[in-house]
């Protein structure tokens, strides 16, 4: 999954087709793993779980799994089922043509609406095991461009086009889009090698709890905000990585705070909860407090000298808090 520092909606189809988007950002070791494995002939088995939580997990429902995952199993010839939960599993089997005698199962580090790009990162990964179950190679480039036309055409959803590509790459990126999407991957130039270890030990991930469709929240943006925000987002992507490119972290969090002041200008419902929580934590040297995502729940990212952190997460109780490691690997395979 990912973490933007800056630039996120400036990748939306909208938005990036006026003078273009920038997004900066990085793959985070939180991760979705799918397993692909053959299946009785003329059946089709989905299989979704997630993993890592950090909550007891309920009991199993109705077509649940024995580890509490959610389980479809239809026929073949049967049409796919237009459950939200299995809705794009269904779109990547028909997207890669693999669809009798298969069992496809994606196990997630986080529940879906997490504000991390998990949706894409299921995409990315149940394509590239699908496609390598057949024996077929994919690039990073194809897969993401592959997985944004799933969302975007195929499930008809609002959506941006940076999830896909850190899922894919992985790494720390800076990317650039246009009307047609992404149109470049440029890995960060890190201009001094503290750097990097010193804006990972201030970060924390805030579980709000709350979750929801980014398409949704997506939609409810008014299109004429989204647009003027756009030079503003650009702007702070680009501080982001001139920071990254001299070895300065004053500027690289400079261009963060940026980036999340756009992003409430962008829509302050969509960051309602931030808010509350910054007014929560004011005091406590939280030099960055922003929404991950389209907001709306999900997570919010965190910044603070390490120092300070235990006082805050006092303050925030019990909430889940994630420590994410920046510059996780991108897609890759596992025959066993």
């Amino acid at each position: 999954m990912r973490v933007s520092f800056a630039g996120g909606g400036s990748d939306l189809p909208g938005v990036a087709r006026q003078d273009g988007g920038r997004v900066v950002g990085a793959a985070i070791d939180l991760r979705v793993r799918a397993i692909v494995e053959p299946f009785d002939r003329g059946w089709v088995r989905l299989e979704l779980a997630a993993r890592g939580e950090g909550r007891t997990k309920p009991p199993p429902a109705e077509g649940a799994g024995a580890e509490g995952g959610r389980v479809l199993l239809r026929r073949r010839a049967d049409p796919p089922r237009d459950d939200l939960a299995f809705r794009l599993l269904e779109a990547t089997l028909s997207a890669t043509g693999v669809g009798d005698g298969v069992a496809l199962r994606v196990e997630s580090e986080t529940s879906p609406g997490a504000g991390l790009g998990g949706s894409a990162s299921v995409a990315v990964a149940a394509l590239f095991a699908l496609r390598a179950s057949v024996g077929e190679a994919v690039t990073p480039e194809d897969l993401a461009r592959e997985a944004v036309a799933i969302e975007r055409e195929r499930l008809c959803n609002a959506c941006g086009a940076q999830d896909q590509v850190f899922a894919a790459f992985g790494g720390l990126l800076d990317l650039t889009f246009d009307a047609g999407g992404c149109s470049g991957v440029r890995p960060l130039a890190i201009g001094c090698p503290d750097l990097l270890p010193a804006l990972s030990a201030g970060l924390l991930l805030v579980d709000t709890e709350v979750r929801r469709v980014s398409g949704d929240v997506l939609d409810r943006m008014d299109a004429g905000s989204a647009c003027d925000a756009k030079a503003e987002l650009v702007a702070a992507a680009g501080e982001v990585a001139r920071g990254f490119e001299i070895g300065s972290l004053s500027l690289v969090l400079s261009g963060m705070r940026r980036g999340a002041a756009a992003k409430v200008r962008l829509s302050r419902a969509a960051s309602a909860i931030a808010l509350s929580l910054e007014r929560r934590l004011d005091g406590l040297g939280v030099e960055v407090l922003r929404m991950c995502g389209a907001g709306g729940g999900g997570h919010i990212l965190l910044w603070a000298p390490a120092e300070r952190h235990a006082r805050i997460l006092e303050a925030l109780g019990p909430r889940l808090v994630r420590r994410p490691a920046l510059g996780a690997p991108g897609v890759r395979l596992d025959a066993g």
